[in-house]
């Protein structure tokens, strides 16, 4: 798989001057990032975008090892063959038209699958938008340029099935500043190139610690889950096609059979494997995963929940117990030391409210919640702390950096619930991806999250 993430010259067949086309966005995002030879392959042009353009490949004078196609459809399996002919290793096939629309697009995938057992050339697609490595601030891609102000390099890779979807991540990552990406590979129809091959490259990349995957189809079972069950990085994985309904839409969508959604869920539990509701909830889990790859127990763990509302404190402990996780049982110590800043009629319990104490030292300058977070993460019978934050009210005050440094001082995890102003709260989301402390403003996600990092394995 090197000669796709590590190519040396890239050939775009279906290069085109076109700004408005995607044969130019695939140009521009590789002169933005990629350092190796480019080649523009369209016979009608003799140059584009300051770059020599050639009428094929075969008339390209430097190294090939990858290329990246863009022609209609029905023009794929010619451009493949050329470049089987020039011995170039692989080929991502961006464009559409294929087992996904019908009989003709069918034989087309037939054919192109048939080249690529003949000739042994790797076919990554078709139906895809190809792969995006923000590490190196590599866009193999059609993905508009504009659609987002740069890369944030991270440690999660992503393998999705549909195109636009993991175009959508992409953006969607990027510009809320919430989490960085690694590589983000999109693989469409799958006819050569699938998830059994590229777990095994990404499980050995040195700059991804946790691997999520969307998949409607999983073309080698038994392969996929050995694969994950001898991995030694999280794997998360989002199914699509589980009703009779989603599978219906899959075959519409990628071509792609599902199989029986209780024997799959089965078998990914028993592989390891953490299996997402959502899109949403896989990059979470992703990115929880990313901030503690080594923190998964022999136990369920055992939480502290610091809140400034009691209401939010029961429904957390609801939370917790109904993913097989504690409400930690604190103790007298910690009782002893956080009961110093509560009135005398209250007593310590957990979930710990901290809004009386707030209350009784708003003019005392007394800083409740750091002294409480202490105490919590100090406690041997604490394996976790969950902090539910506020931002835009000056009497709870969360210092991040000091939070970021006793969790990696104790080696316990932490995590928070967000709440507050929008603008305050997007600041505080991008402090605290910077310090590799995961927020969430969704009360059941922040728990799920915690359960991923906590459970057995």
């Amino acid at each position: 798989m090197d000669f796709f993430f590590k190519p040396q010259g890239i050939a775009v067949i279906g290069a085109t001057p076109n700004p408005f086309k995607g044969g130019n966005a695939i140009l521009k995002n590789l002169l933005a990032g990629f350092r190796g030879g480019i080649y523009p392959i369209n016979p009608r042009y003799g140059e584009i975008e300051g770059l020599p353009c050639y009428p094929t490949v075969n008339e390209v004078p430097g190294l090939v090892d990858l290329a990246i196609v863009f022609v209609p459809g029905p023009q794929v399996p010619e451009a493949v063959a050329a470049c089987a002919d020039r011995r170039i290793p692989g080929v991502i096939i961006e464009s559409g038209g294929f087992a996904e629309t019908g009989d003709d697009g069918g034989s087309r995938q037939a054919a192109l699958a048939a080249m690529a057992r003949e000739t042994g050339i790797r076919i990554w697609g078709p139906n895809c938008m190809g792969l995006v490595d923000a590490v190196n601030g590599h866009v193999f891609s059609f993905l508009d340029p504009r659609a987002f102000p740069s890369l944030i390099p991270g440690r999660v890779s992503l393998v999705v099935q549909s195109g636009m979807l993991s175009a959508g991540f992409l953006v969607d990552i990027m510009t809320h500043g919430v989490m960085g990406i690694s590589k983000v590979c999109s693989v469409g129809n799958k006819i050569d190139v699938d998830e059994c091959d590229l777990l095994p490259w990404l499980l050995d990349d040195q700059d991804t610690d946790v691997i999520g995957l969307y998949l409607e189809s999983l073309l080698d079972g038994r392969r996929f889950l050995d694969i994950c069950r001898r991995a030694d990085k999280p794997i998360v994985v989002l199914k699509g096609g589980k009703s009779p309904k989603g599978a219906q839409a899959a075959m519409s969508h990628t071509a792609s059979l599902a199989g029986d959604n209780r024997i799959i869920r089965g078998a990914f539990a028993q592989a390891g494997i953490v299996e997402a509701e959502d899109f949403k909830e896989m990059m979470d889990l992703c990115r929880t995963l990313s901030l503690f790859p080594a923190h998964r127990q022999e136990r369920p763990g055992r939480i502290a929940i610091l809140t400034f509302s009691g209401g939010a404190g029961i429904v957390s402990a609801d939370f917790i117990a109904a993913h097989g996780l504690e409400t930690a049982e604190l103790s007298e110590t910690t009782k002893r030391v956080i009961g110093r800043l509560f009135p005398e009629w209250m007593p310590v319990n957990n979930p710990v409210d901290l809004w009386p104490a707030m209350e009784r030292h708003a003019a005392a300058e007394v800083d409740v919640i750091n002294q409480s977070l202490t105490a919590a993460f100090a406690d041997p019978q604490v394996d976790a702390v969950f902090i539910h934050a506020f931002v835009g009210n000056f009497r709870i005050r969360l210092d991040l950096e000091d939070v970021a440094r006793q969790s990696r001082e104790t080696g316990k995890p932490v995590f928070i619930w967000l709440l507050g102003r929008r603008d305050d709260a997007f600041q505080f989301q991008n402090e605290a991806r910077r310090l590799g402390v995961p927020a969430y403003p969704e009360l059941g996600r922040a728990v799920a999250c915690m359960a991923a990092v906590l459970r057995k394995r």
